[in-house]
């Protein structure tokens, strides 16, 4: 009997003097200027990740490209070299087929599609593949929508025959603007402001945050509001980081992550309307709002793009994202 008394004393003085998790400090990137919804995200991700842990889990946001642009970031996650990074699915369509289907134009029918699609089960699946390449994704930001600026005025698809025009570097994005006439020039996006500022390019696209807190409205005479992308984000952490939580630490994870997502959904469009009427109130650049039937006419005019890159695009996944928003009415993309 004393003998099992020793035992259970050794037992319990064994969990008296297991040492607590250890605190840890895990680095974020991103791209992005402090005044853009997703770099405000990034933040309250780092606060609620804080917050749920008791502080044991802290986050440092390094926003602005501090750590490199994003293939770096996302060469940097792959290697376990940065724990999380905030990036726009159309820059890792390199990685995977399915994440494609959303750099089809005129894709989403309204902001409410967009978010309420963004939050299913069908969207986690289109990313799900990331897994594969080291990247787990946590959930999905939004950017808004993405809107042509430029310095020639804008109302048809014949009215950007021979412009040139900086996409991002994805095929599908250059060849929607191939299809409406324009010459696409694929560059990095800390290289837009001075080209358009010494003329090597003619024009971009881009969100209205992004088109802001870069000052590209200040190298550019018109916004036009076609809305021919809406763009997810990802936030995404490192294969290696995630596998080295405890499950508890992934609940946390997960749990900070959802809550930011959440945040930067309910935000970032109402910031964008908040800069596109600071934009009219200015007089400068001129905005050009489209019409249904003008849009409808970019519309008709990039139709050729699904054909074309049909088979850089999972069917399925764009037959659920059509049946998903059956239900939804067609609206303007004034965001």
């Amino acid at each position: 009997m004393k003998r099992f008394r020793v035992l259970w004393m050794a037992v319990a003085l064994l969990f008296v003097f297991v040492p607590a998790a250890q605190a840890r400090e895990f680095v974020l990137g991103h791209t992005g200027q402090p005044s853009v919804t997703f770099a405000q995200a990034g933040e309250k991700f780092a606060e609620f990740l804080a917050k749920h842990s008791d502080g044991k889990l802290t986050v440092k946001a390094m926003g602005a490209s501090a750590l490199g642009n994003n293939r770096e970031g996302i060469e940097q996650i792959q290697q376990g070299v940065t724990d999380f990074w905030i990036i726009s699915t159309g820059l890792l369509a390199q990685f995977t087929k399915a994440v494609s289907v959303y750099d089809l134009p005129y894709l989403f029918k309204s902001e409410k599609a967009v978010l309420d699609f963004v939050n299913s089960d069908v969207a986690m699946e289109i990313v799900e593949p990331l897994n594969e390449k080291g990247i787990h994704p946590l959930g999905y930001f939004i950017m808004g929508w993405r809107h042509i600026h430029s310095n020639v005025p804008v109302r048809k698809p014949e009215d950007l025959a021979g412009v040139k025009i900086r996409t991002e570097p994805a095929p599908i994005r250059m060849g929607i603007f191939k299809a409406l006439g324009a010459s696409p020039i694929p560059m990095d996006f800390g290289e837009v402001f001075t080209s358009l500022q010494q003329g090597v390019i003619d024009a971009g696209e881009n969100t209205l945050e992004n088109i802001q807190s870069q000052g590209f409205h200040t190298v550019q005479k018109y916004i036009i509001i076609d809305g021919h992308i809406m763009d997810p984000m990802l936030l995404v952490i490192s294969n290696n980081t995630w596998n080295k939580l405890s499950d508890e630490e992934k609940a946390i994870v997960q749990k900070a992550a959802d809550e930011a997502c959440t945040w930067d959904q309910e935000n970032v469009l109402a910031n964008n309307k908040k800069i596109l009427d600071e934009f009219k109130a200015a007089g400068s650049p001129e905005i050009i709002e489209l019409t249904a039937e003008e849009r409808q006419a970019f519309r008709e005019a990039s139709k050729s793009v699904f054909d074309e890159y049909r088979d850089s695009i999972d069917l399925e996944l764009y037959e659920k994202i059509m049946k998903f928003q059956e239900s939804y009415a067609e609206e303007a993309p004034n965001s």
